[in-house]
């Protein structure tokens, strides 16, 4: 298989069953060079803002993804750099109207071939192939693609970039949560909406990936990630996350409910059955059990806050997450 210019990342047999590509044409990270070389800057020129997590308007605003710089132009200054397929995967949507999300035009695309189904998720194009449709198959290092800078907002031509995600979804149901928000915009995204997504820093991952350190697929990675709280819910129902993500899911308790471990920006990663629950505990009900302050000492996502005693609560944003995660 010809890759053009994308980059390679073997991975043994015994860890994904797959290769991993890097998104762009670059080479700067398969040569260990700083990512402020290859990651694209707001138009605040602030170095960190096309990081992952709490890097922008001074930690008070979050980044999903990663922003990739182009290395080619044309003469009017507009990026042609080819965006590639991260590894063999299923494509799932293809928005070709700019204007009807903030990723502009974008392709998302589900990976099953691990333990643990991720998509990625590629943002910001000026074209997609027209082969690109749903329910192709397309390998690791295939073209699906053109760099761009398309969005329903302004992007300058100095900040072009490819926006790159990759995480889960949290849910198989997410329209029909939507619609009780009564939103002005229609979903045009089905279950792969960016509200619905829930990524992972993709930098952190293709770094453990290179480094050789992802030796148990994706289940053994995410679970490492820092635990920042654990919420019980009671409920005798099984979420669609649960059914998505066995990986991720430990079935050994009592069939009350759920302890669902959370890292600070509000992602899933474990799921279990309640071990211990609280004699008398109803149906629906919702607690915090435990907590890492130092994980939670954010200014964004703000999942836990404390109040004036020191205490922990769950903030409104938290309690729409669970929301859709419980949406069937």
């Amino acid at each position: 298989m010809k890759l053009l210019g994308a980059i390679l990342l073997s991975l043994s047999a015994c860890a994904l069953h797959a290769d991993i590509v890097w998104p762009t044409e670059s080479k700067d990270f398969a040569e260990g060079k700083a990512p402020e070389t290859f990651l694209q800057p707001t138009a605040s020129g602030t170095p960190r803002s096309g990081f992952f997590g709490d890097v922008r308007n001074g930690g008070r605003r979050f980044h999903e993804g990663i922003d990739i710089k182009p290395l080619r132009h044309d003469r009017k200054g507009e990026p042609l750099d080819n965006i590639y397929c991260a590894m063999d995967g299923v494509v799932r949507m293809v928005n070709r109207v700019a204007g009807n999300s903030g990723y502009g035009r974008y392709v998302v695309v589900s990976h099953e071939n691990s333990d643990v189904e991720v998509y990625t998720l590629y943002a910001h194009l000026a074209e997609i192939d027209k082969a690109v449709v749903v329910g192709k198959r397309v390998a690791a290092g295939e073209r699906l693609g053109q760099m761009g800078r398309s969005a329903p907002y302004s992007i300058g031509k100095a900040q072009a970039h490819l926006h790159f995600e990759i995480g889960l979804r949290l849910g198989d149901h997410f329209d029909k949560w939507y619609k009780t928000k009564k939103y002005k915009e229609k979903n045009f995204f089905g279950n792969f909406n960016g509200i619905n997504l829930v990524g992972f820093d993709p930098l952190a991952f293709f770094q453990a990936a290179k480094d050789g350190k992802i030796n148990n697929g994706f289940a053994g990675y995410i679970n490492d990630m820092p635990t920042a709280f654990v919420v019980r819910v009671y409920t005798k129902d099984t979420p669609d996350f649960v059914k998505i993500y066995p990986a991720l899911t430990d079935r050994s308790g009592e069939k009350v409910g759920w302890d669902i471990h959370f890292v600070w920006y509000g992602m899933p990663k474990k799921f279990e059955r309640i071990k211990d629950p609280r004699p008398g505990a109803k149906e629906g009900e919702v607690e915090l059990i435990k907590y890492n302050p130092d994980e939670l000492q954010r200014k964004c996502r703000r999942m836990v806050v404390f109040d004036k005693k020191g205490d922990p609560k769950m903030t409104e944003d938290f309690k729409e997450q669970l929301k859709r995660i419980f949406t069937m």
